[in-house]
């Protein structure tokens, strides 16, 4: 999932903190005076940013990151449409490629979008780019606030309770077996290991395609059209709903389930991941990392404790 297209993204880039801009009387920052010169080209076409992972970045002054989208991109739509065809567009062999290209795309488009608007000199725009927040769930000094790993573990435990006050028991039937992957049996040194970096780059995708969008774009317009705690609100409400949206992609049996204990605990967990972007001051780098190591340690549970039926064995689903 991370082939060398990817690699080039994280490559390389200045780990410099940029204070965002809170009031439209303050000088340009080094990073919106990059941005107004990129969106000042005459090639310049951001809407071709919403078609395919990459154009917008190609076309607006950053041919390497948007050429190593690009790459990733048909990567990932290439091996979701082979293997549709081969397994069914049913199977998770299809549906996780399919997923990531989607969350690729979102956070591709999403990063032009700040970039034009860091151009415009708009207030409450993060200035973190996508190489940077690919590597913020991984950085020390994102890691040692306590908001991160305080709300990780915090948000884990309370998302296995509720998992057991609604589900019951974990089952554990499995736990040390031989993993199922795509519907093939593998080894524990190779089953294991595979699983993991396909989760590590899934969540990677996940993380950095929904914070640029529901805190980097909504939380911090709304903010800038009404005020900041009611740009933390409704983007934390936007975040539950539209996390509705996989109803259709649930078990029946557990939809009900879902709607009244998953979608107001994502509800919940959004508003505290819009409090620690804006507590960070609108530093992205933040949420993703909590977004990230949440998403991936909830699945890791799941997986180890029945490896032989986890999302990855045949059909994709989701932890609740």
């Amino acid at each position: 999932m991370f082939p060398a297209a990817l690699l080039s993204l994280t490559a390389a880039c200045a780990t410099a903190q940029h204070p965002v801009r809170r009031s439209a009387d303050e000088p340009p920052g080094e990073r919106e005076i990059e941005a107004r010169a990129r969106f000042a080209e005459p090639g310049c076409k951001p809407p071709l940013s919403a078609f395919f992972p990459g154009l917008g970045q190609m076309t607006c002054g950053r041919p390497a990151e948007g050429k190593g989208l690009a790459v990733l991109g048909a990567a990932e739509l290439g091996t979701a449409i082979a293997m549709g065809a081969a397994r069914g567009f049913s199977s998770a062999a299809a549906q996780l490629p399919l997923l990531a290209y989607a969350d690729l795309l979102t956070a591709s488009t999403m990063d032009v979008v700040l970039d034009a608007q860091r151009a415009e000199g708009l207030r409450f725009v993060p200035q973190e780019t996508l190489p940077e927040l690919l590597r913020a769930p991984f950085q020390p000094r994102v890691l040692a606030r306590p908001a991160v790993w305080g709300g990780v573990a915090g948000a884990l435990a309370a998302s296995l309770l509720l998992s057991r006050l609604v589900d019951g028991p974990l089952d554990t039937r499995n736990l040390g077996t031989e993993p199922v992957l795509f519907g093939t049996q593998l080894h524990d040194a190779v089953g294991y290991p595979i699983a993991g970096a396909i989760g590590a780059a899934l969540f990677a995708h996940v993380a950095v395609a929904e914070e640029t969008a529901f805190r980097g774009v909504l939380q911090s317009g709304w903010a800038r059209a009404t005020d900041e705690t009611r740009g933390w609100a409704y983007s934390s409400l936007a975040f539950g709903l539209l996390h509705a949206g996989n109803l259709p992609f649930i078990d029946a049996r557990d939809r009900v389930k879902y709607l009244y204990a998953a979608v107001p605990f994502i509800t919940v967990l959004g508003s505290y991941l819009g409090w620690t972007y804006r507590d960070a001051g609108y530093e992205l780098s933040t949420p993703v990392a909590i977004h990230f190591w949440y998403d991936f340690l909830v699945e890791a549970v799941d997986f180890l404790a029945d490896p032989k039926n986890s999302p990855l064995s045949m059909r994709l689903g989701f932890a609740f």
